[in-house]
């Protein structure tokens, strides 16, 4: 009888464990204090404030200028190519956008700004490929 009785508050005590986790699930989803990953729109904020490196061409003869024009929207010059007239800026999108937005503007002093590629190795495949 002892055994029965044993059995079934064990049974009972399980059981009541298991509801009691089955039923605090909803309560956790309306719980401010967990973490979600970041929404869209913030990621979107995070990426506008993210510096990326753009090749910058500039007219000849206006060097100077175009480093102070970037160093006046915020970014940095991080490599240079004088006999091409190419610098490699780092700028965050909006001053990308307000370049790119007032060509009229930079048109006596900059050809072009594109995105600098990303580059990577490939990975080395071991064995004969066809």
């Amino acid at each position: 009888m002892q055994m029965k009785l044993r059995s079934q508050a064990l049974l009972s005590i399980g059981l009541a464990v298991g509801f009691t986790a089955l039923f605090s699930i909803p309560a956790n989803a309306n719980n401010p204090n967990i973490l979600f990953p970041a929404s869209d729109q913030q990621s979107e904020q995070g990426q506008e404030n993210m510096q990326i490196s753009y090749y910058l061409k500039y007219k000849p003869d206006m060097q100077e200028k175009a480093e102070s024009l970037v160093n006046k929207l915020g970014g940095t010059i991080t490599d240079a190519m004088p006999e091409r007239r190419i610098l490699i800026v780092t700028l965050d999108k909006a001053a990308f956008e307000e370049i790119d937005s007032d060509r009229i503007d930079y048109r006596g002093i900059i050809d072009y700004v594109e995105p600098n590629p990303e580059r990577q190795l490939f990975e080395k495949k071991n064995g004969l490929s066809l």
